[in-house]
């Protein structure tokens, strides 16, 4: 139980990679997926009292650092009301995570014990002890969430997803107060619900890939600023593998294009499909410069100062400044390609 209690993200991420996996259709039991680390980092709600920050230190170096520590510093800082009380952000749980996130280097003991000296070196009374309290909150949190994990089965279906998000969210509201609740989980939550709507306009089969991307669109819109940032981030890299994906299985444009349009919405589509004409722009100019500069290299009429003279001459006439910077090296990478079996 100890080696599961502190596993982040939840298994709502194991499922969510099957079905991004299988871009929405349903797929093949498995037990065996990884989750990817979904874990939201984001700043702290803006404090309703004034905030004096805590200068955070160093990890306690009372006995052997954790190899994942050594080096680093800690992940946020606690800030305090004019009262010397506690205010509550999510600098708090990214604390919680630093230490708590040597488990399997060291033991779990071990972590919190680590932790809470910690808090006992950053914090004087009343603080240190609301600190400590929501450490204690925190904890049972994560052993109440690996028993609900253990319950609900990991399975690749939207309803499902939905029902697990919903039981770990009124585990949430159990155990924290609404203003912990809300400081340590609302950007979480918020991207997740994101998720599973945007899952959802995908698998709608009534919409037409046009009205998907337009559903896509609205939705992403309606996020706060830093969620939209950081979906886009995702949805990219989300795109990349199932565009490989799709290509390597022989996939035309239009195909292409849908599942674009699915992923990141129709503007984001235009501009993709923008990129991809000044790629294939680019690598024709390419091609025709390095035919002529090697037909020049081979001509047998010119001295080999002759051949660079004609050789500039061509980079100048096709290629602007800031073009001929990349120029050399994209040459370098089309000759060890031509020499790939």
């Amino acid at each position: 139980m100890k080696k599961r209690l502190l596993l982040l993200p939840l298994a709502f991420a194991g499922a969510l990679a099957i079905l991004l996996q299988w871009g929405g259709r349903p797929a093949p039991a498995s037990s065996s997926v990884t989750p990817p680390n979904a874990t939201v980092a984001a700043p702290a709600p803006a404090a309703t009292a004034p905030a004096a920050p805590v200068a955070s230190s160093p990890p306690s170096t009372t006995g052997r650092l954790p190899a994942s520590l050594t080096g680093t510093e800690v992940d946020g800082r606690f800030r305090l009301d004019g009262a010397g009380n506690l205010l509550v952000s999510e600098d708090i749980r990214r604390i919680f995570d630093y230490f708590l996130s040597t488990q399997g280097e060291e033991s779990l003991t071990a972590s919190i014990q680590r932790l809470r000296g910690y808090i006992d070196g950053q914090l004087d009374a009343p603080a240190e002890g609301q600190a400590l309290a929501l450490l204690d909150q925190y904890l049972d949190y994560k052993r109440q969430l690996v028993r609900l994990e253990r319950d609900l089965p990991l399975l690749a279906d939207l309803a499902a997803l939905r029902q697990r998000e919903a039981a770990v969210q009124a585990l949430r509201a159990r155990i924290f107060s609404s203003e912990a609740h809300q400081a340590f989980f609302a950007k979480e939550e918020a991207y997740n619900t994101f998720t599973l709507q945007r899952l959802a306009i995908q698998r709608d089969a009534r919409l037409e890939p046009a009205a998907k991307a337009a559903a896509i669109d609205q939705l992403r819109g309606n996020l706060p600023d830093d969620l939209q940032a950081m979906a886009a981030s995702q949805l990219q890299a989300e795109l990349r593998v199932q565009v490989g994906a799709l290509q390597a299985a022989g996939g035309s444009p239009e195909q292409i294009r849908q599942l674009r349009q699915q992923l990141v919405g129709a503007e984001a589509t235009s501009r993709l499909e923008a990129l991809d004409q000044q790629r294939l722009h680019w690598q024709q100019r390419l091609q025709v410069y390095l035919m002529e500069r090697r037909r020049i290299e081979a001509s047998e009429g010119l001295s080999d100062s002759d051949k660079a003279t004609a050789i500039s001459r061509l980079e100048e006439e096709g290629f602007s400044p800031q073009e001929r910077l990349r120029l050399q090296a994209a040459a370098e990478l089309a000759a060890a390609r031509k020499k790939l079996p």
